[in-house]
């Protein structure tokens, strides 16, 4: 099925006729601006672009109630302005609206009520004014992120490992078009490298490619020196997808930790414990993976990224659906791999996360890097400009 398939799959299902079908789909194309995503695989979707679609074909057929979860999680600045604005228009359409969220900044032109919920119980149902003047910190112990700007002046720790991994003349072509193109780049090995970029511009294409999971990807990967061939990186890479649902294959969360290390269970389960603990995860070690939420799925595939004693770990939206306690638990734990001399990927659009561990970045535009480097003056006020949208709602 394509993109344009799945928008209006649910009027077609409701038998409109065909005239106003189009037409709709027209204004929602024009509304969401989905010009450059209609009649598109999507399965060669990026995760935001795969949740513009979604929000799209929800919106389709008109419905009196919207029930949103999480739907800002993998957009980029742009796209989370535009659902935003969506927001708006529904609300001022007269539709209810009630979504699910840890990200907040967007909503607070838009909400009329804030509902706080914990441990399934609502705790405490009032008007959106009342709520957004609660200081920083209680906002921030319920769990929820920060509605006041990030600066980008905190600086964390420089990097711990030595050496260079550099990239040479890498690039990749899908179809006959060149989805990635980098001359060169060099990374102080060890480093967090933030790569961030609006939706579609090759961020999850060059994390694939980097661990050796694109067979038609060319150039040279090096570390220290040696080269790393597609083989070696496979070996000594390890990636945390987007949609952690692919990459979830056991009977528990402490066996889905296990799987990956070397050696027997019995010996590994210390470590594994350890993992899980610090994961905010040894309480639900004997429950299946797939039966958690989507924030303990992600925080499962994060501690097998870490068990897996891999020199190169990428991790793609890892603090999608995680509340403030959970993403700074990542956070350390992705300090910590650095401190040990590993070289880390974040494929990010949570300005949180990137203050609390990235050292280095990777700005993406069009499969090209736009800009790259450390903490400098410039890269934080860029840092600020890009993510200024939606802080400044």
């Amino acid at each position: 099925m394509d993109s344009t398939s799945e928008i209006v799959f649910g009027c077609e299902n409701m038998g409109w006729p065909v005239p106003d079908i189009k037409k709709r789909l027209e204004q929602i194309s024009h509304d969401f601006d989905l010009d450059n995503l209609l009649e598109r695989n999507l399965f060669h979707l990026s995760g935001g672009e795969k949740q513009k679609i979604a929000c799209a074909s929800v919106t389709m057929p008109d419905p009196d109630v919207m029930v949103l979860d999480e739907p800002a999680s993998n957009l980029d600045c742009r796209s989370i302005q535009i659902l935003a604005d969506i927001i708006a228009v529904w609300k001022n359409n007269g539709k209810t609206v009630i979504i699910a969220e840890h990200r907040l900044n967007y909503l607070k032109a838009v909400a009329d009520r804030v509902i706080y919920m914990e441990d399934g119980q609502i705790v405490e149902d009032v008007p959106a004014k009342q709520f957004w003047n609660l200081p920083v910190e209680v906002i921030k112990q319920r769990g929820l992120r920060s509605i006041v700007p990030v600066t980008f002046e905190r600086v964390p720790p420089l990097c711990h490992g030595n050496g260079i991994l550099e990239v040479k003349n890498f690039h990749f072509s899908y179809n006959g078009v060149l989805d990635l193109d980098i001359p060169s780049l060099s990374i102080p090995a060890g480093a967090v490298v933030g790569i961030i970029g609006n939706n579609g511009t090759g961020k999850t294409t060059f994390a694939r490619c980097l661990c050796g999971l694109e067979r038609k990807a060319t150039g040279e990967i090096s570390i220290e020196g040696e080269v790393l061939n597609r083989k070696k990186r496979l070996k000594n890479s390890y990636l945390v997808m987007q949609d952690v649902n692919h990459q979830l294959f056991t009977e528990s969360v402490e066996e889905e930790v296990l799987i990956g290390m070397p050696g027997s269970e019995e010996k590994n389960r210390p470590e594994a414990e350890n993992i899980l603990k610090s994961m905010d995860l040894l309480p639900l070690k004997e429950l299946h993976p797939l039966s958690l939420s989507g924030g303990q799925k992600q925080r499962v595939a994060v501690a097998s990224a870490l068990s897996s004693r891999k020199k190169i770990l990428v991790f793609d939206e890892p603090t999608s659906g995680l509340d403030y306690h959970h993403m700074i638990e990542v956070a350390e734990n992705i300090r910590q791999l650095s401190a040990m001399g590993k070289t880390l990927f974040i494929i990010t659009h949570d300005p949180e996360l990137i203050a609390e561990c990235c050292n280095f970045f990777i700005f993406m535009e069009m499969g090209r890097i736009k800009w790259s480097g450390g903490w400098s003056a410039d890269n934080r006020q860029r840092l600020r400009d890009f993510f200024s949208v939606i802080q400044e709602m």
